[in-house]
């Protein structure tokens, strides 16, 4: 099964899904014991919910710093102009990446591909619109690139 086909398809069961690096390829493998939950309950990937740039500010930057003293690099996917400055202005610049989809979100194979790949030490992702399913494989290929990925949900405040 190429990697397109195992992002991308919607039959893909989520209950026993994990991926395992074979060269450019996702290749479905073994099963995960208790899928998104599981997926959620590890070092590996975080959901965070963002209700200011202070987020960027102080709690990403903290784990983005612990993680660049593996001198690998941040990868930031589709963040806000504001947000990403505020981030990067607390990180070390050199090695901060930042890749933005222009009129849609970066394709998920993609995603996948820079987790499996291990060059980062974090991946954070902001909004993105993601299946459980898709959670779960994000997991795997973070695990196995040994990348933190962060999916950064932004709240707006609410103004009475």
């Amino acid at each position: 099964m190429n990697m397109i086909n195992s992002m991308t398809n919607p039959t893909i069961n989520p209950n026993n899904a994990t991926n395992v690096r074979n060269n450019r390829n996702l290749v479905v493998t073994k099963k995960v014991t208790n899928g998104l939950t599981h997926a959620l309950k590890n070092p590996w990937v975080k959901v965070e919910q963002a209700h200011s740039s202070s987020f960027y500010r102080d709690t990403l930057a903290k784990v983005c710093l612990k993680n660049q003293q593996q001198k690998r690099w941040v990868l930031c996917v589709d963040g806000d102009d504001d947000d990403v400055l505020t981030l990067a202005d607390n990180i070390d610049k050199s090695k901060f990446l930042r890749v933005q989809g222009h009129h849609q979100p970066v394709a998920f194979d993609k995603i996948a591909r820079a987790l499996l790949k291990g060059n980062c030490s974090t991946v954070i992702l902001n909004n993105p619109q993601l299946t459980d399913s898709q959670i779960i494989i994000l997991h795997s290929c973070a695990k196995q690139g040994n990348t933190e990925c962060i999916i950064v949900n932004k709240t707006q405040p609410n103004l009475h």
